[in-house]
């Protein structure tokens, strides 16, 4: 179970994914309207809502659990039986959409197949198989940003539509190869995830409101016109955000892994907060300094959004390491209940705050309502991460976070912020040759070589 060489296959598809959904925004801004895109922007609305209202058996629990028994030698088949099974058996409630548009109504076969192979994906997670994983999700992305491309020539939603359902039904047979499916259910396994998972699954749901609250209220206010112009400034400013949260889909799995081994569970978050900190404040100045460029080169119809995607990328990018704890709190299988309180405060400011902003300073609004969630939870993660005794906080630690604190700095001056920043990690020592060491020893031999630019930011 090594957690960088999965890192690293979920970071190349996640930069597929991120390429491929490039280029079909950029030829969508070109040849069909905003109006368009606001009705992309929705479906995946609706992909957010079918993962976080439905799954009640949340994904990190699950995967959790199945690592768990993967690395103590237990039978993880019923896990895996029961929590797929219920992704088939609450598919039904998908029929309310059919009191919506047509386009919506038409895609729920889409959105059972999307559960179903998130359950799929999860428990392959789980069980350490990720060139698997992320074969799956190549397919998958081919599908939703390659071939949908077809659909906006034909101005055709339902075509759209039709290409991803296509794709997330190769994505399943897929899986299906790799996890047998046996439809299933062990109702003391079902009683005792939702058991101890009620804080994340509510969470999750709160969680939407605060992720996707400031886009609903966008197309409430403002119409699919703006929305539109928000969804892709949006999408391109959490690139960055997504390509280093990509590691974590690895780390869940190998922290339980090495955790049901032994490891001290601290000890890796702190490793991991750290290392993540020197990857992700330099991507999010040069983020923040490229991002005007990028919008007025390929997407000039939308400049409009410019400021929005500047403070998003900054921020979310950021503070990326500090919502990595949430990870290591699952699991140390620790008290889920600080889940539910992160996600009502957030919920409740980003719903507060865009409703108040949104209609005064439009989407620029929107955007600083998420500024103000990032920094929110990223606080309260640390806070309950740090007193159930899952991370400390060290000299190297604070280092950290007050760098973090330090990359703002971008606002005023970009260049000033990053030269502070990698002056920084070197003279704070924020990482050690020894740890440098000891990420070489899970470094494939081919890339191992790029491992001489961390021993250029370490300090003995």
């Amino acid at each position: 179970m090594n957690p960088l060489t999965g890192g690293l296959k979920f970071l190349s598809t996640t930069l597929f994914n991120s390429l491929m959904a490039l280029i079909f925004f950029l030829i969508a801004g070109h040849f069909a309207t905003p109006s368009f895109v606001g009705k992309v922007a929705i479906i995946q609305l609706m992909e957010t809502i079918a993962g976080s209202f439905f799954a009640i058996l949340p994904y990190s629990l699950v995967t959790r659990e199945v690592s768990y028994h993967y690395a103590s030698s237990k039978d993880y088949n019923k896990i895996a039986h029961t929590s797929l099974s219920y992704s088939l058996l609450v598919s039904p409630i998908f029929l309310f959409l059919f009191f919506f548009p047509s386009y919506l109504w038409l895609s729920v076969p889409y959105f059972i197949l999307y559960l179903f192979i998130n359950y799929q994906s999860r428990l392959l997670n789980g069980l350490g198989k990720f060139t698997e994983v992320n074969a799956g999700n190549a397919v998958f992305t081919v599908s939703r940003w390659g071939l949908s491309i077809i659909a906006i020539f034909y101005h055709s939603i339902e075509l759209l539509i039709l290409i991803w359902t296509i794709g997330a039904l190769l994505r399943a047979i897929y899986y299906q190869h790799y996890l047998p499916f046996k439809f299933s259910i062990d109702i003391n396994i079902f009683k005792e995830i939702i058991k101890v998972g009620l804080p994340i699954y509510l969470s999750g749901i709160v969680g939407f409101i605060s992720s996707q609250g400031d886009r609903v209220i966008t197309a409430f206010l403002l119409g699919s016109y703006y929305l539109g112009i928000y969804q892709l400034v949006a999408l391109a400013a959490v690139v960055p955000s997504m390509l280093i949260s990509s590691f974590s889909s690895s780390l869940l799995p190998s922290s339980t892994y090495y955790y049901a081994k032994g490891k001290d569970m601290a000890q890796m978050s702190s490793m991991s907060f750290r290392i993540a900190t020197l990857f992700s404040l330099p991507i999010a100045i040069l983020g923040y300094a490229i991002a005007p460029l990028f919008i007025s080169k390929l997407f000039p119809q939308y400049v409009l959004g410019i400021p929005a995607m500047q403070l998003l990328i900054l921020f979310l990018t950021a503070t990326m390491p500090l919502q990595f704890l949430s990870t290591f709190i699952i699991a140390a299988k620790k008290n889920y209940r600080p889940f539910l309180i992160i996600g009502s405060v957030s919920a409740a400011e980003v719903i507060g705050v865009s409703y108040y902003l949104i209609p005064k300073i439009g989407i620029l609004g929107a955007a600083i309502a998420q500024v103000i969630n990032v920094v929110l939870t990223s606080i309260l993660y640390l806070f309950f991460s740090y007193t159930q005794g899952v991370f400390r906080l060290e000299k190297k630690e604070i280092g950290s976070i007050v760098l973090i604190g330090l990359s703002f700095l971008a606002l005023v001056n970009w260049i000033v912020a990053i030269v502070i920043i990698l002056l920084g990690f070197k003279l704070l020592g924020i990482v050690s040759i020894d740890e440098i060491k000891i990420i070489e020893n899970f470094t494939p031999s081919t890339l191992r070589k790029m491992t001489k630019i961390l021993y250029l930011m370490a300090k003995e």
